[in-house]
């Protein structure tokens, strides 16, 4: 295990002193000067670079040469972050670079997918099947780049190379040091999440942007579907991670409606989405976990229980639409329905598995404490538009990546499910505490114009509803 964190280690130094380099040359004028002189510290220059690089980390690796292998691939891959900051700050961005810098990606993570899913001596490969269907997809994205409008890379395409990158490095990692967690089901997980992010690159390149806010609404839609299935079948754990899920697709369906616009029905669709993830679906969670107190919690009050809880979240949504208190910008009616959903299924849960009867009182009380908390006036911070939009774009990106891979870990490893729900429930009480709106009115006002700035674009007034609840 040394050598596979002493690697580890190197990786993470280089990524360190790479963002500190190039964000300091190309922020300095004189630094910006001296780039420019150079050709092949231009962006396309670099990209075509490090378009042969995948097959030589492929040599190293074929020769056993793993460390090799992997500090080559690293270095090159860790070069698509300069080519954009060098790009952005640098004013040395090109319409052929918006295409060429996708490009040489694939060239380097192309080789290593089919050689670590093929390759005779890799002790953790990925199911060849997946690699196909990620291969294809991937390239109909960059194919769609001839005839679409939208060359540069959308968030799940740079989040797709993000987890493709980690997906590479830790089978490599693997073949140097076995690490427990590097198994072959969580190997073939994060492989099925790089397929389904490389299909929304592509589907998001190739459809109306007003279709934006509507797909993601169907996603959210479902996950609650598949949600309750599994809520049905006693698989309360994965049920929760579906509905974990679901709240990221929530989250950008509101993104993407403030920034492209929605269809006329958006709001109607986001709050059946959102009815049917964050309220049949915790729902079920409630009362079967509830249910199995019958001393302190008869099936009839977990029946009760549940009813309330849905209701509460139905009428949450629809006060959303028809608020019956002017709300300042940025700030919720209530707790938003998504924290509500996290914060009860997962207490049911943690006291399902503690399995004392007072436990499942404790969890029951917290159910009905969060019902009254999503009916109530108590302000609350909007998360899509007055925290996120704040917070570095490149802390994004490792944010939802963490959150995915944590998700992934969840599902492939049992004796972790415990600390998700655990991570659920501690992250939804700080916001249920911290997220009580207790600023001044200017306060408010000023809070909003700043994440209007920061946001990446935003719509009118009318196009801010057309996504729903965020957490």
């Amino acid at each position: 295990m040394t050598t596979f964190w002493l690697i580890t280690a190197i990786v993470l130094l280089m990524l360190a002193l790479e963002r500190i380099t190039v964000i300091g040359v190309t922020r300095n004028p004189r630094g910006r000067a001296w780039v420019r002189r150079f050709p092949l510290l231009h962006p396309n220059a670099i990209s075509l670079m490090r378009i042969p690089m995948g097959l030589i980390s492929i040599w190293l690796a074929y020769r056993g040469n793993w460390p090799g292998a992997i500090l080559w691939f690293a270095f090159w891959m860790i070069t698509d972050l300069s080519d954009g900051t060098i790009a952005r700050n640098c004013s040395l961005m090109t319409e052929s670079g918006k295409w060429l810098d996708p490009l040489s990606d694939k060239c380097m993570y192309f080789p290593p997918l089919i050689y670590f899913s093929v390759g005779s001596t890799i002790s953790t490969p990925i199911n060849p099947w997946l690699v196909g269907t990620f291969l294809i997809i991937d390239t109909l994205g960059q194919a769609s780049r001839l005839i679409s409008q939208k060359k540069a890379a959308n968030s799940f395409g740079k989040a797709k190379t993000a987890l493709t990158t980690i997906l590479l490095s830790a089978i490599a990692l693997n073949q140097i040091d076995p690490f427990w967690l590097i198994t072959p089901p969580f190997v073939n997980a994060l492989a099925c999440a790089c397929v389904i992010l490389a299909f929304l690159s592509c589907y998001c390149k190739v459809i109306p942007d007003i279709w934006y806010a509507n797909s993601f609404t169907l996603a959210n839609f479902l996950c609650g579907i598949a949600a309750i299935i599994l809520a049905w079948q006693h698989k309360f754990i994965l049920s929760l991670v579906l509905i974990f899920l679901g709240q990221f697709f929530d989250l950008f369906d509101g993104r993407m409606a403030r920034k492209y616009g929605s269809t006329k029905r958006g709001p109607v669709f986001d709050d059946l989405a959102d009815a049917t993830s964050f309220g049949l679906a915790v729902g079920c969670i409630i009362f079967f976990c509830l249910a199995n107190y019958e001393e302190l919690v008869p099936p009839w009050a977990a029946l009760t229980l549940a009813v309330f809880f849905v209701a509460c979240l139905i009428y949450r949504l629809y006060r959303f639409l028809h608020p019956t208190k002017d709300m300042p910008g940025g700030i919720f009616q209530g707790l938003p329905s998504p924290a509500g959903a996290m914060l009860a299924g997962s207490a049911v849960l943690i006291a399902r598995n503690l399995e004392h009867p007072y436990f499942g009182l404790g969890a029951a009380a917290v159910v009905l404490l969060t019902s009254v908390l999503m009916i109530s006036s108590v302000p609350y911070r909007h998360f899509a538009r007055s925290i996120w939009p704040c917070i570095p774009r490149g802390a994004k990106l490792l944010l939802c990546i963490l959150m995915l891979v944590l998700t992934l870990i969840a599902i492939t490893h049992k004796i972790y499910r415990s600390s998700f729900i655990w991570l659920c429930l501690v992250s939804t009480v700080i916001y249920t505490v911290a997220g009580v709106d207790r600023r001044k009115p200017e306060d408010i006002a000023a809070q909003d114009q700043l994440a209007n700035c920061c946001d990446d674009g935003s719509g009118s007034d009318s196009t801010a509803n057309a996504g729903n609840q965020r957490p």
